[in-house]
C-alpha cells in the first residue's frame, strides 16, 4: 500500500511517525513460513492527525495464523486422521512449538468461521448441511 500524501483532515502534507509489524505463521506444501505486514504510521503536527492502514483480515479472531497453515490442520485433522497432539509433535520437529490446546482453538474458531458463512449463504435451507429444508 502506498504512503498517503495528504491529510485526510486539512490536506497537509504528513510526516512519517512509525510502523507496525504483524507477524502471521503460514503453511505452504512442505515449510512453514512467517507473512509480515508491515503498516506505515503519518503523522501531521498541524492538525494533530494520525493516518495508518487498517491492520490485516485474519480467519481467527485475535488470532493471527494464515489460512494456508488452518487449511493444512484441518485437512491433516480431518481427511488424513492425524489428532492434534501428533500434528504438535511432527511441526516441533520442524522447529515450531505449537500447543495442542492452540491447535485445537484455531480449529474450533475455523469451524464457528465457516458456519457462520454457511448461515449466511443458505438462506431457508438446512444452514448445517446446505440441503433444503424437510417439510
Amino acid at each position: 500500500m502506498p504512503p498517503p500524501c495528504t491529510c485526510p483532515a486539512c490536506g497537509g502534507g504528513l510526516l512519517r511517525i512509525g510502523e507496525d509489524v504483524t507477524e502471521s505463521p503460514d503453511y505452504v506444501p512442505g515449510r512453514f513460513k512467517i507473512v509480515r505486514h508491515m503498516r506505515e504510521a503519518f503523522a501531521r503536527r498541524a492538525c494533530e492527525q494520525v493516518v495508518q492502514a487498517p491492520a490485516p483480515h485474519h480467519a481467527v479472531p485475535r488470532g493471527r495464523v494464515g489460512p494456508g497453515l488452518l487449511a493444512h490442520i484441518a485437512v491433516e485433522k480431518f481427511d488424513d486422521h492425524l489428532p492434534l497432539y501428533r500434528q504438535a509433535e511432527i511441526y516441533a520437529r520442524d522447529g515450531v512449538d505449537l500447543a495442542t490446546s492452540t491447535l485445537s482453538g484455531w480449529l474450533g474458531a475455523t469451524a464457528a468461521t465457516f458456519e457462520a458463512a454457511g448461515r449466511s449463504a443458505a438462506p431457508g435451507g438446512d444452514r448445517r448441511l446446505g440441503r433444503p429444508a424437510r417439510r
